[in-house]
């Protein structure tokens, strides 16, 4: 089995031996910088439990051998020798993998003068008594070593003021520590603490004291003498209780006490009057001190993670707070004393139980940042409009149907401009909920929606085709609408579904009880499994309704145990759903506190500190997998809900049960909490607008209109109608499915579909089982269509080439088809013609990887290339149509698509490779692997390449707001030594920022134990592979033109064009020399067309004065001065070609 075997990686164990060298495996240097334990080991999914030392056995004569081979690179000890910083003397042995301090150090003449030493980072036991020689000590650092008892002579250090000793293995508090009475800064973090001594106080003279990653239960009362310390760090111990004694430490400014078990805070600590910095949660507190209030200088308060059920007056007379931090609690109502808070600057209220937000905000006139999200608020106050300062709104989860969903889920700019036309305009009442009616084939969906909306029953209609739009007012209520989607059930269909779901709809889920087969988990699937997966992949806190039909074909007893069987499967999904969220949750957590234990059973090497931010969290929180939680929890609010009743509705000769289910839809419609937008209060102008578009639908003028036309329309009925007012309106009508405006794709922005059902009409003329068995073959199997046949099917539409244009646009950013040899490629038709036999011939024709059946092997990697595999794993299933949406959007990405199946594709580019295959694991999920290939010297086409079909991918995913997924980004190292549970870091890393972390070069492969470091050049793109390179323009070829003169032959060559092919673009006049410049540039962009870019034009500029201008020539400096000018314009890329 190959190294992508498991689509769901094991968790290694964290006994991990170390050796003392190290294989390099994506550079041919040692002496870089490097470091060890930054990927996350394991997966995000189902554990299965592994451990390194079980594959100790069967590597350690490889490993031996390594070590064998490459003893030549081990680090020697760096020479001793004083250096001298900010005019203090001192010794830098740090990084050396010393065991012992040489005694050579000690006996130096002027090691008396020696300020301070860094021996941080080595494999240290002890502190030697010699240290006593170093009389003038004032700092010593000892970080990340492996002591585990100090030594008496430490005591003499009579100067020492500052002592780090973190990361080591200290299990007691020395009492040769507090013999340093001028100690000022001490730190014993991440070691193995207990307890502190009862005399801590006295060291009377510390400032700033860091014990966190200990074992504590408590801290001792002596803790209140110490009168000048300033930054107290007690995070991540055991801490039940903090001392009275705090009332004493009135120069404290900081105290970080995050994640403990502290129940209460004592009175005591309203004393601490310069604190500035409190930090007290993930802890277990339920109220707080009344003397908190006294903190007048505090800057700081974060409570988050904590049992408080309400805001308490002490926090609101905090009037000098900047941020505040109250998220993760029970908190169900915002104290109106917060109003007082005028500097607060950042507000985080998440996941508490908060019903509203009060009108009096807008007095935090302050505030930039208001987190809000996973709460349950259904209205936002107007107040809000107010609020000038602020830059970030963050709302998501919550019920919120004032503004509509559309307006604030798109920011403050939205909310405000929505209630300025409202003042501006006035609002009126709108009543209206879209219907999406799912079901398999033959379930009785259109017959169901005809007794529904037309109280009558009709015989033979046509099953659905696509999708079918009906608009109901009901008699009961005439000023209301349902506007019912009827979906296609033919399987076909399924991939284009999604495009038409809207968050918060009403979902009718149709099954006939007839058909359905009772204990039948394959019928299950088919009739109500696959459109529940299909939802919840979606998101957007649908509502599911199930409807029988056929109940008259049925006795009772079936119809009741078919019933009970429908419910009882949904609820068990939904128990197991939930269940793995909350797991998956908890696993995220342990493997942030892994990465922690992994990464400090590694610290007698290059580490990075734990507390310096990690390149795996773009967000740079402390927790590497903090991003990946919060990704989790906003999935699983995105769920759909489900509704207990089966009603039974017959949907063949009789209307028995429709009236019952009508009244039980209205029910559901005046159910406020569970539909907040079926009425709705909204801007005048836009139920104007909205009535001018539907006179455009009735008159039946144009299906689509240029935006610019239907604005001119709008502001000639309201001359104030601003233009981005109208986008608004716009953008909500889009969302009821009133109207079709795709404002985030270029080409489909300027228009606006004013008939949706027209381009549904559109669609389905070539989404068709009728045109599946008609379709050419060739390279592409089984999905090519001429591009005449494809007019021809649109004959009855009368299409003008713009709307042809826009549909075409409109299929490729879909991913419904794509242009390729003179017709169109069309995965949703795509027919499994090919064997996995075939599979793997193509994958092994390029020395990629073997496909058999699930199974992904990578092999014969040769020595001068690369190659990176990504992977997107799927824990509950890709969504439907997804591979085939990727293959179409990814196209333009290509030189060309050498095989394409619905499960694999193969494409290359610039000599880079790219294989994408879709398996299924063994727990019936998904995984998509993407794996990329290139000589070494063309690493950054390859990263370009990965990357744009990794942001295709990313844009795609992110439409289905209740899909949970992981990104993995495969070691390289373990599937070149074919390991069966390779090491997987975590794919968030390649969007992260390494700016932060730039002497991170190397990154040690766990699996390896040390043994081997991959370059981090594997697994984090360049910086200039983010930047796709631009085409060459007009404007750059006439500059070239015009400085290259005679010898353009020479650059023709290096371009690639050889002289036979000079007739193709030759000129008449021979003799004009920029002329024919001109004309092979044009020959060369027409040949090479989007690989013709303005960077392999620079390159070829570059080589081409290398040949024919030395250094310091004249026609270099004017080609140099030429070039830049025109880098200034923008013309060219943005560093400028030397010439």
């Amino acid at each position: 089995m190959g190294a992508g075997a498991s689509s769901q990686p094991g968790i290694p164990g964290i006994n991990i031996e170390i050796s003392n060298s190290v294989v390099d495996l994506g550079s041919e240097s040692t002496n870089e910088a490097s470091t060890q334990g930054l990927g996350v080991p394991g997966s995000l999914g189902l554990p299965r439990k592994t451990n390194l030392s079980r594959h100790h056995s069967s590597r350690r004569k490889r490993d031996k051998d390594i070590l064998r081979r490459d003893s030549s690179k081990r680090r020697t000890d760096k020479p001793i020798t004083i250096q001298v910083k900010q005019g203090c003397p001192g010794v830098d042995i740090s990084n050396s993998k010393l065991q012992n301090i040489a005694k050579e150090l000690f006996q130096r003449p002027d090691i008396a003068n020696v300020r301070w030493m860094d021996a941080s980072y080595n494999e240290l036991i002890e502190i030697t008594g010699d240290i006593i020689k170093l009389v003038s000590l004032t700092s010593l650092n000892i970080d990340n070593n492996f002591i585990s008892e100090l030594s008496d002579s430490l005591a003499t250090l009579c100067k020492l003021s500052k002592l780090i000793l973190s990361n080591n293995r200290l299990r007691v508090f020395s009492p040769t520590l507090l013999q340093l009475s001028s100690l000022t800064e001490l730190s014993l973090s991440n070691n193995k603490l207990s307890e502190l001594p009862d005399q801590m106080g006295e060291l009377c003279n510390l400032v700033c004291l860091y014990v966190s990653h200990n074992t504590l239960q408590s801290l001792p009362d002596s803790m209140g003498r110490l009168r000048k310390l300033r930054v107290l760090d007690i995070r991540y111990n055991n801490i039940r209780t903090l001392p009275e004694s705090i009332e004493n430490m009135s120069a404290l400014e900081r105290l970080q006490a995050y994640c403990n078990d502290i129940e209460r805070l004592p009175e005591g600590i309203g004393s601490c009057s310069r604190l500035r910095v409190l930090r007290i949660s993930s802890n277990k507190l339920s109220t707080l001190p009344v003397s908190l209030g006294n903190l007048v200088l505090l800057e700081t308060l974060d409570v988050h993670n904590n049992k408080l059920s309400f805001l308490p007056d002490c926090v609101c007379e905090l009037s000098g707070l900047i941020e505040l931090h109250i998220g993760d609690n029970e908190i169900s109502y915002l104290n109106d004393k917060i109003s007082g808070m005028k500097k607060l600057q950042t507000l985080k209220a998440n996941s508490n139980g908060l019903q509203c937000l009060p009108t009096f905000l807008d007095s935090l006139t302050s505030l930039r940042y208001l987190h809000i999200r996973n709460n349950y608020i259904r209205t936002l106050p107007e107040t809000m409009n107010n609020l000038q300062s602020l830059l970030v709104f963050d709302a998501k989860n919550n019920p919120i149907h004032f503004p509509p969903r559309e307006v604030w889920e798109r920011g403050l700019s939205a909310i405000t401009a929505y209630f300025e036309e409202i003042k501006r305009s006035g609002s009126s009442r709108s009543s209206r909920l879209k219907i999406t009616v799912l079901g398999s084939e033959g379930a009785g969906k259109s017959s169901f929606i005809h007794c529904l909306t037309k109280s009558c029953v009709k015989e033979d209609l046509e099953r659905t085709a696509g999708i079918e739009v009906t608009r109901w007012i009901p008699v009961e209520d005439p000023n209301m609408a349902f506007i019912l989607w009827d979906h296609s059930g033919n399987p076909l269909y399924d991939a284009t579904h999604q495009f038409f779901f809207s968050p918060g709809s009403l979902v009718f889920l149709v099954v006939n009880l007839h058909q359905y087969q009772y204990q039948n988990p394959d019928s299950y699937l088919s009739c109500v499994g696959k459109f529940v997966n299909m939802l919840r992949q979606f998101g957007g806190e649908s509502v599911i309704q199930i409807v029988g039909t056929h109940s008259d074909l049925c006795n009772i007893n079936e119809i009741s145990n078919k019933c009970d069987e429908i419910i009882r499967n949904i609820q068990s999904d939904v128990n197991i759903i939930t269940k793995d969220f909350d797991h998956r949750i908890t696993k995220a957590r342990d493997m942030a506190e892994l990465f922690q234990r992994y990464q400090k059973s590694h610290n007698h090497s290059e580490v990075e500190p734990y507390s310096a931010p990690s390149p795996l969290s773009p967000s740079a929180t402390e927790d590497p997998v903090n991003d990946v939680v919060d990704y989790i929890k906003k999935v699983k609010v995105n769920q759909p809900k489900f509704l207990s009743n089966v009603p039974k509705v017959c949907g063949i000769n009789e209307m028995e049960g429709i009236k019952d289910f009508r009244r039980i839809l209205f029910k559901l419609t005046q159910d406020k909490k569970r539909y907040p937008t079926v009425e709705l209060f909204l801007p005048r102008s836009w139920l104007d607008l909205e009535a001018e578009v539907k006179t455009l639908k009735e008159r039946s003028l144009v299906p689509v209109i240029p935006l610019q036309n239907l604005i001119d329309i709008a502001q000639e009925k309201d001359p104030h109608f601003k233009d981005k007012d109208i986008l608004e309106a716009l953008l909500y009508l889009h969302m009821t499915g009133e109207v079709l405006h795709f404002v985030g794709i270029p080409g489909l922005k300027d228009y606006v579909f004013v008939s949706p059902t027209w381009l549904i009409d559109v669609i389905k003329c070539v989404i068709s089982p009728d045109l599946q068995s008609t379709l050419d073959t060739g390279p592409l199997p089984g999905s090519k269509m001429p591009r005449d046949k494809m007019m021809t099917l649109w004959d009855e539409f009368n299409l003008d080439q713009d709307q042809y244009s826009l549909l075409q646009t409109l299929a490729t950013s879909f991913g419904l088809w794509y242009a390729e040899q003179g017709g169109y490629v069309i995965p949703t038709l795509m027919r499994d013609v090919t064997s996995e036999l075939a599979v793997e011939k193509v994958a092994v024709l390029k020395g990629i990887s073997t496909v058999s059946g699930n199974e992904v092997q990578y092999h014969n990697l040769p020595s001068n290339e690369y190659q990176i595999i990504m992977k997107f794993v799927f824990p509950h299933n890709m969504p439907k149509g997804l591979f085939g949406r990727i293959t179409v959007r990814c196209r333009r990405h290509c030189t060309q698509y050498h095989y394409h199946s619905t499960t694999c594709l193969w494409a290359e580019k610039h000599g880079v490779s790219i294989v994408c295959l879709n398996s299924t694991d063994d727990s019936g999920g998904n995984c998509l692997t993407i794996c990329t290939r290139s000589v070494k010297d063309k690493l950054l086409p390859l990263w370009r390449m990965l990357l744009a079909f990794l942001n295709e991918i990313e844009e795609l995913l992110s439409q289905w707001q209740g899909l949970l997924f992981y990104r993995y980004l495969v070691c390289p190292h373990c599937f070149l030594a074919n390991e069966t549970e390779p090491f997987h870091f975590l794919g968030e890393w390649y969007k992260a920022n390494i700016n932060r972390l730039p002497e991170i070069v190397k990154i040690a492969c766990p699996v390896a134990r040390g043994a081997v470091r991959v370059h981090l050049k594997l697994l984090y793109p360049p910086k200039n592979a983010h930047v796709q390179p631009t085409q060459v323009s007009e404007s750059e070829i006439q500059l070239v033109a015009a400085t290259v003169s005679e010898h353009w032959t020479l650059l023709a060559n290096i371009l690639g064009i050889v002289e036979d092919e000079f007739t193709k673009f030759s000129v008449l006049s021979t003799s004009d020399s920029e002329s024919q410049v001109t004309a092979m540039l044009k020959y060369w962009v027409e040949q090479r067309q989007e690989d013709a870019t303005s960077e392999e034009l620079q390159n070829a500029l570059k080589i081409l004065n290398k040949i024919t201008c030395p250094p310091g020539d004249e026609d270099q400096t004017e080609r140099t001065e030429t070039i830049a000018i025109a880098t200034n314009k923008n013309e060219l890329p943005t560093v400028a070609v030397n010439l």
